[in-house]
């Protein structure tokens, strides 16, 4: 049993090695308001083409974004909305992390 947890953590921190670049993670949330094409993803989240192709690229071998062609462009969009929810429940612990350390300086200063 132990030899498949390590196998399962490998895996489950390769996937969360595609979602530990920001920009892929701007893109994910881009992605959540409708299919976009390369070119519309890098002017809202103002990266280059290249560079917003490439984290696609990334995003696409883990199965986060999917694509499909539309004449000459290539349209993507979110494979599962479960990705925005688990993107949500890392926003929520930030949130509590932010607010804990918020209420350390305010009791530091009230000394």
């Amino acid at each position: 049993m132990k030899n498949y947890r390590g196998e399962i953590a490998s895996l489950q921190a390769n996937l969360c090695g595609a979602v530990s670049e920001a920009s892929r993670i701007s893109i994910i949330y881009e992605l959540a308001n409708g299919p976009r094409n390369v070119t519309s993803l890098a002017d809202e989240i103002g990266l280059s083409y290249s560079s917003t192709s490439h984290h696609l690229k990334i995003l696409k071998e883990k199965e986060f974004v999917s694509s499909e062609r539309n004449g000459s462009q290539v349209i993507y969009s979110l494979a599962t909305p479960k990705l925005i929810r688990a993107l949500d429940i890392f926003l929520e612990i930030l949130d509590a992390q932010l607010s804990h350390r918020a209420n350390l300086v305010k009791m530091e200063r009230e000394e």
